[in-house]
């Protein structure tokens, strides 16, 4: 038995729990002393570097030779699953041999010319390429979470270094003691403050809380480490505890003297001096730093005993550049060429790159993603009705300002204050939608005042978390526990916003809530005059299209001759009709018969639970369909002397309305069941339809269309017919949702019956049947223009163009014509504004006026007028001059403001290091993370302000730097110092967001549709989704139905997908993309099962992979199976497979091919998904099975990741 069988043995026995004492040993023994045993142990499963740092021992990887820094040391590999490799260490122990190599050097080029340092012994900086095999069984598993959580490296609080306050004592103190002795005086206990020195030192009656030096006397240490727990702070009951280590630090800096500062980010930051520390290495050319930013970082790094990794390789950095830049993967051709030009150019190579990016148009909606995030940007209004709105001119002004690399002063006082400008322009106007992207109500029995201080509290959290990084709405109710902020601080604030002239019931019925304007959208774009010159060109050929007409004839025919073939209506025993909001007296009969009567003007949606008897099947029969069969009701008429008689209600002014029809089918009651799999009709004909009221009308999601009859003078049906039948066999009960989109003020009846056979009624009219059975010699020009007509306009063949036709029709009007979209204006009268006791809107009490909050720079210290604004603002006066919201944006992109310029690039930051240099970047306040490098912030904020706000170069700047090129595996010495990568010791890595997750699959597969902007698209989802949270009110709402797009739109980029704040889409959800009901200023990161179900079954994947396997299988130039897979991983994540990744890949495809070859029904049905048009010419078994590989790859974590 060879040494790799044996421990393939060893290994399997320990798997399931066989595995003896004295083959432990061996096993143990094997991978201390074999390299080869320990190679092939490797080679079977993946090690976290933690767990990798116990065998310290290096695999080798390639380095690119332009890198500026070589390391040797201790391995680190990808942080892939370790569960098997964790229980062998448990059983084998961790004692192994470790190989020690020579570190790098450190340079610390300081002022005076000081000497060179040498760091302690380096990381080693390499990986090892995960097990192929792994990686295939481990599709769909997130292994690599985004490191959102982050907190500074415990590194940091070095025993020989001086506490500081900031840093150190006041993140304990506000966890633990500014609840109850904070800013807040009104909640504050025992009348002891900690949050300043002078409330600390106070005298409390012969002892103080805090005696700087002093530590017996400084009554708050006795408490902390009292025994007795009615002295104990915290006191048990608050469920809030002190670490040793906290303990430790705020002994020691009682000891120290017990020092207080200003919080950090209420100082105005000043420009720091650049380190003089940078890296070097004897085998590089040149030293690591490239920049100002490298210098920060390093000191960082040569502080904590770091040094920074290696730089990543051409392939990964140009992935990794177009993925931050502009949110889509490079080209297999951009990923070549880039790869070649850096190795003859360089760092030229490289700027020409960045420059390539910052100038696409796709860099705008990279940008503009984490803003819609922060402006909680959405297409309904949320609530309970959660109708729709049209916000999207706004998102094109957003996307079209980072295009313009407006600068982000402009870009905030336009998005506050934009109508208030002189002479505003209505691009500045749609700017302000920014604070009209919150939720509104239309709600029956809410209060139009509550929700109009509702809407402003949305405000004014919004503006203090996206532009001060401050939790301003914490002191709504009360002062602020943490910051210094009181709750009269906090109405002063609100009165800027409380000046709009808006409502507190409005947003239903489809339209804009006052104030509104319409406009044409801001996009600049060459499209209009190809959209023109192609849709001429569409209608041409649409108008001159007669292939195919005579097989459609042919077919029309025979559906005629047809019509009505087998048809039979079935029994329904109708178990409820659920109706809560219907204005009216609903009455049912078990045979299915329902009667409406006292509608009193209103009617909406009313769901029918009914079951099927499979008994009056014959064998082979499904249902069809269903059929909605209206009779005039029985009514009484006046009565004369002592008779009541009854009358038929005139049908033409009871005359049905209907906007929409859903049906599901389950296997048990509707009420019993949480998902219901929504069916969907190939067709919908009528009795007869009045003009402009077609029964085609319910599938559309718009309730302004309706069907209604023609007339009411008899029995009218609507005839609904499944797209696919149904087995009563299976699936017996039926619900069904009927909805009357229009007021209804006469009673009338109805009977829902499904039905087997051909549908009685037809879709055409009598002239239009006349024609198509009268034989083609006998046509007049009229009939066959009529025919031909029909033709164009219905047959399946000419579908595609149709929607195409549409599609571009819409793109154009998108482009050219005024559309809706809320903004911000001020009331002729502005509404007063008082401070609200408890926050509630029907308690008032001292009337405030605009102002900011003390802590922060004076709003008006440099305006003339400011005196007389400060001394008649006093809450019972009005000020002569009353600040306005032009005053409050011009003050926060004042170049003294401590935290505009701080907040904007870190979160500029944050999206090219997933952590923002301060962590929380919503909250700058006391609750927030201190900055892990606080002098490369303050360098940051204040060039940013002297480049004059410039996003393009400030990002440039960030992405040149050598710390963002970082490779982004991590070492054990790192994982061990550092796991959370605070200190920047290596390259970030994360898990794309939702939308760059489906982008990214439509770009490699070339679905991927590059228009900019527009309206909300409704791309592939569950069609039921929307229904469980919709509302059907006697009052229409528009996005209650959702109706699938085709054509381009089921392509375009995720940004665009609509956003129902009560049924997000699925898919984004599924990867956190947030509701929007709030503001999001960083989005979570879970790592569930449900994503993997996403990108393997997803439609919009598997469309992709189909797609993306047949530009494969079409390259004549590469038909061998090696060479094929080569070229999917370059097309696929940028770079070649191993050898064992090509093998493994190979016993799939080999594996899918047999099994597709016994089920071709299954291989015809997966290259079916979607819409796009399948590729012609290919095998269908080979398409399936090359379809299988494209999906896996798709679904890597690797592939969902940034590295």
């Amino acid at each position: 038995m060879s040494l790799s069988e044996r421990c393939d043995q060893l290994l399997q026995r320990h798997l399931h729990g066989e595995l003896s004492g004295d083959e432990a040993d061996e096993l143990r023994t094997l991978l201390q002393t074999s390299p080869e045993a320990l190679d092939h142990y490797l080679d079977l499963c993946d090690l976290d570097a933690q767990l990798m740092s116990q065998f310290d021992r290096p695999p080798g990887i390639a380095h690119h030779p332009t890198a500026t820094l070589h390391s040797a040391g201790s391995p680190a590999i990808w942080l892939t699953s370790f569960a098997v490799a964790a229980s062998l260490l448990f059983a084998i122990g961790p004692e192994l041999v470790q190989s020690p190599n020579d570190p790098p050097g450190l340079t610390i080029a300081a002022v005076d010319d000081s000497e060179v340092n040498q760091t302690p012994e380096a990381a080693t900086l390499r990986r090892r390429v995960p097990n192929p095999w792994k990686v295939i069984n481990a599709t769909g598993s997130m292994n690599h979470p985004r490191l959102s959580e982050a907190s500074i490296p415990t590194v940091q609080l070095v025993a020989n270094r001086k506490l500081q306050f900031n840093r150190d004592i006041r993140p304990i103190l506000s966890e633990t003691c500014f609840h109850c002795h904070g800013p807040d005086s009104h909640g504050r206990r025992a009348d002891l403050r900690l949050d300043t020195r002078d409330g600390a030192t106070t005298d409390l009656g012969g002892y103080q809380a805090i005696t700087p030096g002093e530590l017996e006397k400084s009554e708050a240490w006795n408490r902390i480490i009292s025994d007795d727990p009615e002295l104990l702070m915290p006191p048990p009951e608050s469920h809030l505890a002190l670490t040793d280590q906290q303990k430790t630090m705020l002994r020691r800096w009682i000891e120290e003297g017990a020092e207080y500062q200003g919080h950090w980010a209420f100082i105005p930051p000043t420009m720091p001096p650049v380190p003089q520390v940078d890296f070097s290495d004897d085998a590089a050319e040149g030293n690591w730093s490239r920049g100002s930013i490298d210098s920060f970082v390093a000191a960082r790094l040569a502080e904590a005993d770091l040094t920074p990794s290696p730089e990543a390789d051409p392939r990964t950095l140009i992935r990794r550049l177009s993925l931050d830049l502009i949110g889509l993967p490079p080209t297999i051709q951009e990923t070549q060429a880039f790869v070649e030009d850096y190795a003859s150019r360089g760092e030229a190579a490289y700027q020409q790159t960045i420059t390539r990016l910052l100038e696409s148009p796709h860099f705008g909606e990279r940008m503009a993603l984490p803003w819609l995030d922060q402006a909680r940007y959405a297409d309904t209004n949320g609530y309970s009705i959660d109708g729709g709105r049209d916000m999207w001119l706004w998102r094109d002004w957003v996307i079209q300002a980072h295009n313009d690399n407006m600068p982000y002063d402009r870009f905030l006082v336009e998005q506050l204050a934009g109508d208030l400008l002189p002479d505003a322009t209505d691009a500045q106007r749609i700017a302000t939608g920014f604070n009209r992207n919150h939720m509104i109500t239309h709600e029956g029995g809410t209060i139009p005042e509550e929700n109009l201080t509702n809407y402003t509290a949305d405000r004014v959290k919004t503006t203090g978390e996206v532009f001060m990084g401050l939790t301003v709405g914490c002191a709504q109710c009360h002062d602020h526990k943490y910051d210094p902020i009181s709750q009269k601080e906090y109405y002063q604030f609100f009165a800027f916003f409380n000046e709009l002239q808006d409502r507190g019931l409005d947003g239903n019925s489809g339209r804009n809530s006052a104030p509104s304007i319409t406009a044409k959208t801001v996009l600049r774009t060459d499209e209009i005059n190809e959209l023109e010159t192609e849709l001429v060109q569409l209608r041409k050929q649409l108008a001159e299209a007669t292939g195919g007409f005579d097989a459609w004839l042919e077919a029309q025919r025979s559906e005629q001759a047809d019509r009505g073939k087998g048809f039979r209506v079935l029994d329904v025993e109708l178990l409820d009709v659920s109706a809560p909001n219907v204005p009216g007296t609903i009455a049912f009969e078990p045979t299915g018969r329902v009667t409406l009567s006292n509608p009193r003007g209103g009617l909406n949606g009313l769901s029918h639970s009914m079951r099927l008897s499979a008994d009056a099947l014959n064998p082979g029969e499904l249902v069809s369909g269903i059929r909605i069969e209206f009779t005039p009701a029985e009514i009484p008429i006046a009565p004369k002397a002592e008779e009541t008689k009854l009358a038929l209600t005139p049908f033409e002014e009871a005359v049905p309305k209907v906007t929409t029809v859903l049906v599901s089918a389950t296997n048990q009651p509707a009420d019993q069941v949480d998902f219901h799999r929504q069916l969907t009709f190939s067709q919908a004909t009528a009795t007869s339809a009045a003009s402009g009221h077609p029964p085609t009308a319910i599938f559309q999601e718009n309730n302004a269309h309706w069907w209604q009859p023609a007339n009411g003078q008899s029995d009218q049906n609507l005839t609904l017919t499944f797209d696919r039948p149904v087995d009563p066999r299976e699936t017996p009960y039926l619900s069904v949702l009927v909805v009357f989109g229009q007021s209804q003020s006469l009673p009338f009846q109805w009977q829902i019956e499904p039905f087997v056979g051909r549908d009685r009624n037809s879709r055409w009219d009598s002239d239009l049947i006349a024609a198509m059975v009268t034989p083609e010699a006998d046509w007049d020009p009229a009939a066959r223009e009529r025919l031909l007509t029909a033709f164009r306009n219905n047959a399946a063949s000419l579908q595609p163009l149709r929607i195409r036709i549409a599609n571009l029709e819409e793109r154009y009007a998108v482009l050219t014509q005024e559309h809706s979209v809320m903004v911000m204006n001020t009331a002729a009268t502005p509404r007063e504004t008082f401070v609200l006791e408890r926050g509630q809107y029907d308690a008032p009490g001292d009337r405030v006026t605009p102002q900011t909050p003390a802590v922060l720079p004076a709003l008006f210290s440099e305006r003339p007028d400011a005196a007389e604004v400060s001394e008649t603002a006093d809450d019972t006066q009005t000020p002569t001059v009353r600040a306005t919201r032009l005053d409050l944006a011009n003050w926060l992109v004042d170049p003294k403001h401590p935290l505009t310029s701080r907040v904007a690039v870190n979160r500029i930051w944050n999206l090219f290091f997933v952590t923002g240099l301060v962590a929380t970047s919503a909250d700058f306040g006391s609750q927030g993370e201190f900055p892990s490098h606080p002098e490369l912030l303050d360098y940051l904020a204040r060039h940013f302000v002297q480049i004059g706000w410039d996003q393009k170069q400030l990002i440039r700047e960030i992405v040149s730097s050598a710390t963002y090129r970082q490779q982004s595996t991590a070492s054990s010495e790192q994982i061990q110092l550092d796991p959370k990568n605070r200190l920047l010791a290596r390259g970030p890595r994360f898990r794309l967001p939702a939308e760059l997750i489906r982008d990214q699959a439509l770009a490699v597969s070339g679905l991927l549709v590059p228009r900019i902007g527009g309206p909300s698209l409704q791309p592939y989802q569950p069609p039921a989704l929307w229904k469980e949270v919709s509302h059907f009110g006697s009052t229409p709402a528009t996005k209650q139905v959702f109706v699938q797009d085709h054509g381009e739109k089921l392509y375009r980029r995720s940004m665009y997908t609509i956003v129902k704040r009560t049924s997000p889409h699925p898919a984004m959800a599924a990867f956190d993309a947030p509701s929007r009901e709030m503001c999001t200023v960083d989005r979570g990161a879970t790592n569930t099962p449900v994503q993997a179900l996403v990108t393997l079954n997803d439609p919009q994947f598997a469309e992709a992979a189909r797609v993306l396997a047949a530009v494969w299988l079409r390259d004549e130039t590469i038909t061998a199976d090696d060479a094929r897979i080569r070229h999917a991983f370059e097309h696929v994540l940028c770079r070649v497979p191993s050898d064992r990744e090509t093998e493994a890949v190979s016993a799939l495809l080999a594996a899918e091919r047999d099994r597709f070859a016994d089920a071709i029904d299954d291989a015809q049905a997966a290259v079916s998904i979607g819409e796009s048009p399948r590729a012609e010419g290919i095998d269908v078994a080979e398409h399936a099975a090359w379809m299988q590989v494209a999906a896996l790859l798709l679904n890597l974590s690797e592939t969902l990741t940034r590295n």
